[in-house]
């Protein structure tokens, strides 16, 4: 009867261990995915700093300069002025919405730049003038498109 005693004993304290273990998991895990959503809600927030009615309604707005990587497309799509229809932080909704743009009939070009935003790039100009009218064109269907300047300001 004794030996049960301690058997049961040694179970009661083995199963309390694996249950402190089990909350430590899960505290660590809910710590890091918490982390994580902060991360991906700044990324977020960057990507939706200037404000739609802004681009909507004013050409004069100043321009979006950045560095970026082509990812998809051609390099002979791309110039020094650059209009971006939409921005991704999502590989996966990024290349989905190129392909749409590249079935209808666009030059899409998916670049990526250094934060890891992806752009999806759907026409270009040579000169702020020409990058104007063509953003204005662009406009009418994707009102949030805007400029993008290759480079450093």
């Amino acid at each position: 009867m004794k030996k049960h005693l301690q058997i049961i004993f040694m179970l009661m304290v083995l199963l309390s261990g694996c249950k402190i273990n089990q909350e430590a998991y899960n505290t660590a895990y809910q710590k890091l995915k918490d982390k994580e959503e902060t991360v991906m809600n700044t990324k977020a927030k960057v990507a939706m700093d200037v404000p739609k009615d802004v681009m909507a309604n004013d050409s004069t707005f100043d321009y979006v300069y950045e560095s970026f990587n082509l990812i998809l497309g051609k390099e002979t799509d791309l110039s020094k002025f650059n209009i971006v229809a939409r921005s991704f932080i999502n590989r996966t909704n990024a290349r989905g919405f190129y392909s749409q743009m590249q079935d209808k009939g666009y030059p899409a070009v998916l670049v990526q730049n250094e934060e890891n935003m992806f752009r999806i790039i759907v026409g270009a100009a040579s000169s702020k003038d020409d990058a104007v009218i063509e953003l204005k064109k662009i406009k009418t269907a994707y009102p949030e498109a805007y400029i993008l300047v290759k480079g450093t300001n």
